[in-house]
């Protein structure tokens, strides 16, 4: 049966010319790429990547605000994306499906998404789905047995036919997109959670209690277990959250991703934890913390950081995108090669961004 899928045409006002395509980021003809960079020299392979790796205070406060959404923000995404054109869902071509918060949703209405970049990116065409929230958590809320707002967990077991679909009536675009396909031929889901559960000071485990969803790593588990009941013959691209630096209202470093802690933990423990649940489902770990990968650290975050040190800046996108198309590549069995050195945030830049 044929079902109505989303491919973002191009609305980009300024043509870029491309680098040569590597061995890894073959261009899509499907999908426009003129703000998408694709350098002649970036690493080659994934197999290393593979691999992998509230603070109540006024302070954990001011930097939470950075992240966390608001309601307003969340309605100016309401806006019909004028870009987007209708195609028909091909269930012989693969299903990658995001799911995650304000990394995956960045870039949703101008063509500078993670998710559109990849579609770009991959070696073969594919149905590609965005169900990326701004401001979400992987976790539940507290204080309730009962929760129904918009999170990891809940967006799992709506993909199981736990939930209805009210807690997407904030986030309407991923709504439109959540209707497009049966969960049941998803090939791959790519799942970015953690940064917003750190802000809001979700704890980060209970050892005691697994079934505790209002915690980081037991929010995680339960809804990889939900996506892969899901979609059994699915498999799980895990990227942790990515390297950032905290500031306060005045602008003052807080801290950076290393250090910064709130009650639970620090930021790093949270990322860290993310990267090992990867074991549990043999899922494709991409530690977009350690700087293996993508090379950030204090000295090159302001490359890849907004101005608030925790939301991607488009060459970020664009770079994170390479890296998780290269791992799709692979899984697909169109590349071979590993990654042998991080990809260097300068190959993804547009002149005006150097």
């Amino acid at each position: 049966m044929r079902k109505k899928i989303k491919v973002i045409t191009s609305m980009l006002v300024a043509a870029f010319t491309l680098a040569g395509c590597s061995a890894d980021a073959t261009i899509k003809s499907g999908v426009d790429t003129s703000g998408t960079i694709t350098p002649a020299d970036v690493p080659t392979g994934a197999d290393s990547a593979d691999q992998g790796t509230s603070n109540s205070g006024s302070d954990a406060s001011s930097a939470s605000n950075s992240s966390v959404s608001t309601n307003s923000a969340s309605n100016a995404s309401s806006e019909a994306s004028t870009s987007d054109a209708d195609t028909t869902y091909d269930p012989s071509l693969p299903t990658v499906v995001f799911l995650g918060d304000d990394q995956f949703d960045l870039g949703r209405k101008d063509n500078t998404s993670i998710s559109y970049y990849v579609e770009s990116l991959l070696e073969t065409k594919a149905n590609v789905i965005n169900l990326g929230c701004n401001g979400v958590t992987a976790t539940t809320a507290l204080g309730t047995d009962n929760d129904t707002s918009m999170n990891f967990v809940n967006t799992a077991k709506f993909l199981n036919g736990q939930m209805d679909d009210t807690f997407f009536n904030n986030f309407p675009d991923a709504k439109a997109e959540a209707f497009l396909f049966d969960p049941a031929e998803v090939d791959y889901y790519v799942v970015e959670y953690g940064i917003n559960d750190f802000l809001q000071g979700k704890a980060l485990v209970n050892d005691d209690k697994k079934s505790d969803t209002t915690c980081y790593i037991n929010a995680m588990t339960e809804g990889l277990n939900l996506l892969l009941q899901a979609s059994p013959d699915a498999k799980i691209v895990l990227c942790s959250p990515v390297y950032s630096m905290f500031y306060g209202e005045d602008g003052s470093v807080l801290g950076s991703g290393n250090t910064y802690s709130n009650a639970f933990g620090r930021y790093m423990d949270y990322c860290a934890g993310c990267t090992q649940l990867s074991s549990l489902h043999d899922s494709v770990a991409f530690d977009a913390f350690g700087s293996a990968i993508m090379n950030i650290n204090d000295q090159t975050i302001s490359d890849y950081m907004e101005d608030d040190g925790i939301h991607l800046s488009r060459a970020g996108r664009n770079t994170f995108a390479a890296v998780v198309a290269h791992m799709l590549n692979k899984q697909l069995g169109l590349d071979d090669t590993e990654i042998e050195t991080a990809y260097n945030i300068d190959d993804y830049k547009l002149e005006s961004e150097k």
